[in-house]
């Protein structure tokens, strides 16, 4: 809904005076732009009233720049219009701001402010011609001090990187408005490898650039070292071994010892019954024994065949647990990964009169 025609007198009435860029300057300070005095020039045209969709307090503080411009106090009027878009993203707001940075000879601001304003003055069905030509009249006086490069990147979301500060990711609506001179230009994206290049412009001047960002090659991960044996572990495989041989070894000692003791009580056996054999002339039944020394002697000879019996189970018991010892011993040695030293193993049977066994020797 447009504002009653008093509304726009208001707005940017003081850009209707011959006001030129060197009349804007405080007394006293030096022109933003070039060093020497600017010419006076044509003034800018009117732009628009604010709109309805304006806030309050948004409305309040353009008309203060309004007032302020009037009385050619652009740096008074340019903070009123700031405010005013801080409150509001309203881009009429940005036309107000534009002006006063065009009239303080901030070219480049202008420039990109301006035309933000024409694009969006464009689109808007309410504006009428003479709004649409004032504003891009004022648009071409700022972009007559400028240069402007057309971005393009076939990425989107890149972030455009103009002398080392970010001004916008692609695609961009509006081309990069750059101070007259040499420059570097680029895009990154967090995907892909960065692009960057030196541009020079001069004023007035508009150029294209061109980015193709390209993934970075994707290297599989080195694979992780293995893990050095811990000290531990090589002692506890030690020790399982030793505790195994060790094992293995009593068990066949102990056998053998039992088998020797088991002859020897074979062998008292033998010579006792030869006694007892030898009484009453071979008539002596051990197993129903006559009293007195009769009786003791097959007490004795009962007592040796016991004690060889006995001591043939426990020789034949330790022969099989050290065979056991020796063949876990063997399994364990089997089932842990090898070492640097490469490991030998030699069993043998061992044999003898009185029993048996397994002998194992080797490096583990």
């Amino acid at each position: 809904m447009r504002l009653t025609p008093v509304a726009p007198l208001l707005c940017f009435l003081g850009l209707l005076a011959a006001t030129s860029p060197s009349e804007a300057q405080p007394k006293g300070s030096a022109p933003t732009g070039n060093s020497a005095e600017p010419k006076p020039g044509p003034r800018p045209g009117m732009q628009r009233a604010p709109g309805e969709a304006m806030s309050d307090k948004a409305r309040k503080l353009y008309l203060e720049g309004v007032a302020a411009s009037e009385k050619k106090r652009w740096a008074d009027a340019h903070a009123s219009f700031v405010a005013a878009w801080a409150l509001q993203k309203h881009y009429t707001i940005l036309g107000g701001i534009g002006t006063c940075e065009l009239m303080l000879q901030r070219y480049r601001d202008a420039a990109e402010h301006l035309a933000v304003y024409v694009r969006e003055l464009e689109q808007d069905a309410t504006a009428t011609p003479h709004e649409r030509a004032a504003a891009a009249e004022t648009f071409a006086k700022a972009r007559a001090h400028v240069g402007a490069v057309l971005v393009h990147a076939d990425v989107p979301g890149a972030a455009v990187v103009v002398d080392g500060a970010v001004v916008g990711k692609t695609p961009l609506l509006d081309p990069v408005f750059l101070e007259p001179g040499p420059h570097t230009m680029g895009v990154r994206h967090d995907d892909h490898a960065p692009q960057e290049t030196a541009v020079e412009v001069a004023a007035g001047s508009e150029i294209r650039r061109a980015f193709e960002l390209e993934r970075p090659p994707v290297s599989a991960p080195p694979p992780s070292p293995a893990p050095p044996p811990r000290d531990g572990a090589k002692r506890s495989n030690v020790g399982v071994l030793l505790a195994g041989g060790a094992a293995a070894g009593a068990g066949v000692i102990a056998g053998v010892v039992f088998t020797l003791a088991a002859n020897g009580k074979a062998s008292d056996a033998r010579r006792q019954w030869t006694v007892v054999d030898a009484m009453d002339g071979g008539a002596v039944n051990c197993s129903r024994p006559a009293p007195g020394s009769q009786g003791q002697q097959c007490e004795d000879l009962s007592s040796l065949v016991d004690d060889k019996y006995l001591f043939s189970n426990i020789a034949m018991w330790s022969f099989i647990g050290g065979g056991v010892a020796v063949l876990g011993t063997l399994g364990y040695w089997v089932a842990t990964p090898p070492s640097t030293a490469e490991k030998h193993v030699r069993v043998a049977p061992l044999v003898t009169p009185g029993g048996g066994g397994i002998a194992a020797g080797g490096v583990f």
